[in-house]
């Protein structure tokens, strides 16, 4: 499924890397690296893009995870991802989910480690925080847990969408934002969007496609799976980082609504894949020139299996 080849303005072109070791597949591609490059590198089945940006150079990597503590990388996995990613002209974009107090007392060995003006992804107040009174040299980046709305696949109509609008168009989230430092949000398309969702209200916009995620918590699913049944889906047990290698795809045996998203667990969150209509969202949004960027979803996504 991809978008609508429409005339497009030309946003920023990001993707996104989780696991480091699969950083090689990209350095054995030919440089300028394009998206249609790397998504077929790292195993995608599809191009999600108009063939206008398809084969366009990417801008950026974002490296990291949004949504887990424990892919929080090592301090070697990063400087790996910076090297490689400035050498071959990339700007880096260090992706961060909520953290609890420990991930927050490894951070600043990351953090120091960017190159100036690096980006920050935060989905923390903890972590913003800790960028505005020890890191002024890099930018914070409102990340997609900081702009709340209604995103359940499952929704049947728009009135049950319209009930809680995105956060961000609201005249005092820009206005919080920029307390903080704040030039950019990042976002989903939600389900039952409307381009209006979309438009820009003193922020930079990134977009990420083809999957919005719907929830997250601090059960792992994939976690899970060695471990015996009395353990299973709590928190607190040893990590292997099996979400990185496996997924669950999820679908209701009841009746379903002809307008429900396909959806998939991965790790501890729930993502949905973009529908036509979040297609028809984003290709006005581009036509208007309101998004900045594009942000590809790399070696997370339900594409992504076990070698």
């Amino acid at each position: 499924m991809s978008l609508v080849n429409a005339a497009v303005s030309e946003p920023e072109l990001a993707f996104t890397l989780c696991d480091a070791a699969l950083l090689e597949r990209l350095s054995g591609l030919s440089m300028p690296l394009t998206a249609r490059d790397c998504m077929a590198a790292l195993g995608w089945r599809e191009t999600v893009l108009p063939e206008k940006l398809a084969d366009r150079a990417l801008d950026r990597i974002h490296f990291g995870n949004e949504f887990c503590e424990r892919l929080l990388p090592h301090r070697p996995q990063l400087e790996r991802v910076v090297d490689w990613s400035v050498e071959q002209g990339l700007g880096v974009t260090l992706l961060t989910p909520m953290l609890a107090d420990r991930g927050i007392d490894l951070l600043p060995r990351l953090l120091e480690r960017l190159p100036e003006q690096s980006e920050v992804v935060v989905n923390d107040w903890g972590v913003l925080r800790l960028l505005r009174e020890q890191f002024t040299r890099l930018c914070p980046v409102a990340g997609r847990q900081m702009g709340k709305m209604i995103k359940d696949p499952r929704l049947p109509s728009a009135e049950w969408a319209s009930a809680i609008p995105p956060g961000m168009q609201s005249s005092l989230y820009p206005k919080l934002m920029r307390r903080f430092g704040i030039e950019s949000a990042e976002t989903d398309i939600r389900p039952f969007a409307e381009p209006a969702d979309l438009q820009p209200n003193g922020l930079r916009l990134s977009v990420h496609l083809p999957y919005g995620y719907t929830l997250k918590g601090r059960i792992c699913k994939p976690g899970s799976l060695s471990l015996d049944k009395q353990q299973k889906f709590m928190p607190g047990h040893s990590c292997q980082k099996e979400c990185l290698v496996y997924f669950s795809r999820m679908q209701r045996t009841g009746c379903q609504s002809p307008h429900e998203l396909p959806s998939f667990l991965r790790g501890n969150t729930i993502f949905y894949r973009h529908g036509e209509e979040q297609q028809r969202v984003l290709a006005e949004a581009l036509q208007q020139g309101w998004v900045n960027r594009l942000v590809l979803a790399g070696d997370w996504n339900e594409n992504r299996c076990a070698d």
